[in-house]
């Protein structure tokens, strides 16, 4: 991604991707009142949007980490309006609207509020598991001792916000985490010791 001299943001397409469709989900997400940046333009290999201003919840956390039950009531609150959009029929899958990568690093917490962004890899499916990748990815993360304890103020805030299903869904969303790229062997161990909390 880079920023245009108009003051846009661009987004490059990776080995030949069409954009298209993701601009066509963001689109029918702001039309849904979800908050998701304004597309400009879209091509093939270039999406255009307006640049949201402003700091990323991961790093608000880390500078700030006295706000992790307000970040996490507010990442549990974008999950809640999730589960309200109706998921379009070109996004894959059958089921409701996931963004599997919904995380702090994922939103931006810009004039108006937060903002959600990257969308490449939504798809439709159980929305527990939606929250479950949310709450694994800050889960698993290594931190100093300091940012663990407000690592923990923000996964129970954000749990608080979206009900204790969501337990059941972590051993689906601990294959999809995993399934996607080569993790070390401590994060693996530390998705392995969640999902035995979850469900012993």
């Amino acid at each position: 991604m880079f920023l245009r001299p108009d003051g846009l943001l661009a987004k490059r397409s990776r080995a030949d991707r069409d954009l298209r469709p993701e601009a066509e989900l963001m689109r029918h997400l702001r039309a849904h009142g979800v908050p998701v940046p304004r597309v400009e333009e879209a091509h093939r290999t270039e999406l255009v949007m307006e640049y949201v201003p402003g700091p990323r919840m991961s790093q608000e956390l880390d500078a700030r980490p006295w706000r992790a039950a307000a970040l996490g009531r507010q990442l549990a609150e974008l999950h809640r309006g999730l589960d309200e959009v109706p998921a379009p029929d070109f996004v894959p899958g059958e089921g409701g609207l996931l963004h599997l990568d919904l995380h702090p690093g994922n939103v931006v917490l810009g004039p108006e509020g937060p903002v959600v962004v990257d969308w490449a890899d939504a798809a439709r499916g159980d929305r527990r598991v939606d929250v479950a990748l949310s709450w694994l990815a800050v889960a698993v993360a290594p931190l100093r001792p300091l940012r663990r304890w407000a690592r923990g103020r923000l996964v129970r805030s954000l749990l608080d916000g979206v009900g204790g299903e969501v337990r059941q869904a972590m051993p689906a969303a601990a294959r999809i985490r995993l399934a996607r790229r080569q993790r070390d062997a401590a994060e693996v161990a530390a998705v392995t010791r969640l999902v035995r909390r979850c469900t012993g």
